[in-house]
């Protein structure tokens, strides 16, 4: 049976904006109204210059500080979470056919 597995979270404020180096990273975000909502950060650019980075939720909708959310936490890389928990997979599960 693995050990259970401590991760730090660092909540940042809606006004602190994600940065280019953040793009396709999951984040979780908090509203106040409903709760926790995951999100993926997207760094849009055209010709190689960065016009806009913001939160997404899984259909492209843009989850706006402030208004949406009042902050929000960059999640620990789900690949290398997984890896420590590789003895709680179904031995028939095949990576890619469920998904």
């Amino acid at each position: 049976m693995p050990s259970h597995v401590t991760e730090q979270l660092i909540f940042r404020p809606a006004s602190e904006k994600p940065t280019p180096d953040m793009d396709d990273k999951d984040v979780l975000v908090y509203n106040p109204c409903d709760g926790w909502h995951e999100g993926t950060i997207r760094v849009s650019e055209e010709d190689g210059e960065i016009y806009h980075i913001g939160i997404y939720k899984f259909f492209m909708e843009e989850m706006t500080p402030h208004s949406f959310y009042v902050a929000w936490a960059l999640l620990p890389d789900g690949i290398s979470l997984g890896e420590k928990f590789e003895s709680e997979r179904n031995p028939y599960w095949h990576p890619g056919l469920d998904d």
